[in-house]
């Protein structure tokens, strides 16, 4: 079965690594808010534990279920960081998309219904809290956990923004999208042209750099792919390392794709 064409689907295809990059400090990002977040949590249960307040019971009440709740999650979060590290250093860019798809695809099924437990948490006890604001019977608790609703949902955008700002530099940065110098050297060959012996053979007919337009000349080394194309290796080297992992001529990939 294909995978469903999504805009994160597609973003994996056309920037893996630095998508693999993105997800792999959105993970580490989400760990530091989260810790921070559920251990001021546990602080506010903390000092107000013994309120008797009916309110606070209840708003104490949600919070402990929310420290519970975080508990398993670190499990998950340092695992699926583990996955992203190896997306983001498999061989070749493809392997480094289907990876990160793969990922995507199959999230931790408990890990899921913790964060949107997370989500409709937030939303129960923010509502709880603006409805007591609303008929005045605020307690020092209600007016701590306000703040701790406002520090939850600015983390949320936070993260965000930050993922997109990171994204946006590493696609703009002199970041390697290519291939790995030793896959290069295991998947092609390279030649040194010479006209007395047998690399007119090799090369086809064909003596010239598709990518300069420029003649081969003696002792010049040549790069030929598994499709058979042959470039100046100074040429095709900058593209394949540097660009894209792909024949320039006809899209072949380098190296393993699955």
């Amino acid at each position: 079965m294909e995978r469903e064409e999504t805009p994160m689907a597609e973003m994996f295809a056309l920037f893996p690594h630095e998508s693999a990059v993105v997800m792999q400090r959105g993970i580490e990002l989400g760990i530091v808010c989260s810790c921070f977040l559920v251990a001021h949590c546990f602080m506010l249960v903390y000092m107000f534990w013994e309120s008797e307040s009916p309110t606070d019971s209840v708003l104490r009440a949600l919070c402990l279920a929310r420290i519970v709740c975080a508990v398993p999650r670190p499990y998950f979060w340092f695992r699926t960081r583990r996955l992203f590290v190896e997306a983001r250093y498999q061989p070749t860019p493809q392997l480094v998309t289907n990876r990160l798809l793969d990922i995507y695809a199959h999230p931790f099924g408990l890990e899921r219904g913790l964060l949107l437990f997370y989500y409709g948490w937030l939303a129960i006890i923010t509502a709880v809290v603006c409805l007591v604001r609303l008929q005045t019977l605020e307690t020092a608790f209600a007016q701590n956990l306000w703040k701790h609703c406002l520090l939850n949902f600015f983390s949320i955008v936070l993260h965000r923004i930050l993922c997109v700002l990171l994204f946006y530099y590493l696609m703009q940065s002199d970041f390697k999208r290519g291939i790995p110098l030793e896959m290069l050297e295991k998947y092609t060959k390279l030649l040194v042209f010479s006209e007395a012996q047998s690399s007119r053979g090799q090369l086809g007919g064909d003596m010239e750099c598709s990518i300069c337009f420029g003649s081969y000349t003696e002792s010049e080394e040549i790069r030929k792919l598994g499709c058979q194309h042959h470039f100046h290796q100074r040429c095709v080297d900058v593209w394949l390392l540097g660009h894209q992992n792909r024949c320039p001529l006809c899209l072949f990939i380098v190296g393993p794709q699955q």
